[in-house]
């Protein structure tokens, strides 16, 4: 908390020297962020729209549009553009669901970890992506992990309107869900999941995930925001 009264003391100051002055001086004061403000990120595009589905939104992007920001952003920040070849996308199963939708289930291996995605069948437009891995390589070193949680902080900078700036703000997010109560957050109308899930071969697996959603979502399902988590933990 001691940032929010930081910012309060700002706030006073600025407002006392502004009753001071003019009211032409007044209009002149730059208007800039404050401390608090400036350690979340702003969504820079907006790629969701509403729809009848559980979280009352999806992506605005198809599953060959992801692919190919996912790997730009990665390339980007030192990786390999053809570290995810968009024809590796393995259907897994399709599903009807109780909204009469159908949803398409896929999966991605490549060198690190296997990316998951959910497709409406109708639009095909995405309505949450994931990351996996092992649990035994995902603790096997420390230099795996942390290209783990970059990943996965590229798959929530590109699939929330983000830039490549942001990436460590959520690859830190999803380090945190691992810790978390109820290992899952809110922010700006995503939810950010990490879920521990046994594979067909019987290897224990866990599962960053992340889904657009509508306001309402967040009180219904008791969700955390992650800005009053983030102040809880300074």
């Amino acid at each position: 908390m001691r940032r929010v009264t930081a910012g309060l003391l700002i706030l006073i100051l600025i407002l006392s020297f502004s009753a001071c002055g003019t009211k032409e001086e007044a209009k002149k004061l730059p208007k800039g962020a404050t401390e608090d403000q400036a350690n979340y990120p702003k969504r820079e595009k907006n790629k969701f729209i509403e729809n009848d589905n559980e979280t009352g939104m999806i992506y605005n992007f198809t599953l060959d549009k992801y692919t190919t920001e996912l790997n730009t952003m990665y390339e980007k920040l030192g990786g390999d553009y053809k570290e995810f070849p968009y024809k590796k996308w393995k259907k897994q199963s399709s599903e009807n669901q109780s909204n009469g939708k159908i949803y398409n289930f896929y999966y991605l291996k490549s060198k690190y970890v296997t990316l998951t995605a959910t497709e409406e069948d109708e639009s095909r437009r995405l309505v949450n992506v994931g990351c996996g891995i092992t649990v035994k390589k995902f603790n096997a070193d420390e230099n795996i992990k942390s290209k783990v949680m970059t990943i996965c902080g590229i798959m929530a900078a590109v699939s929330g309107g983000y830039t490549s700036d942001e990436v460590n703000f959520f690859g830190n997010l999803f380090v945190d869900t691992i810790s978390a109560k109820d290992n899952s957050f809110w922010y700006e109308n995503c939810i950010y999941l990490y879920e521990k899930q046994k594979a067909s071969n019987g290897e224990s697996t866990i599962l960053f995930r992340t889904m657009p959603a509508e306001k309402n979502i967040k009180s219904e399902w008791n969700l955390i925001d992650y800005k009053e988590y983030w102040f809880e933990k300074t």
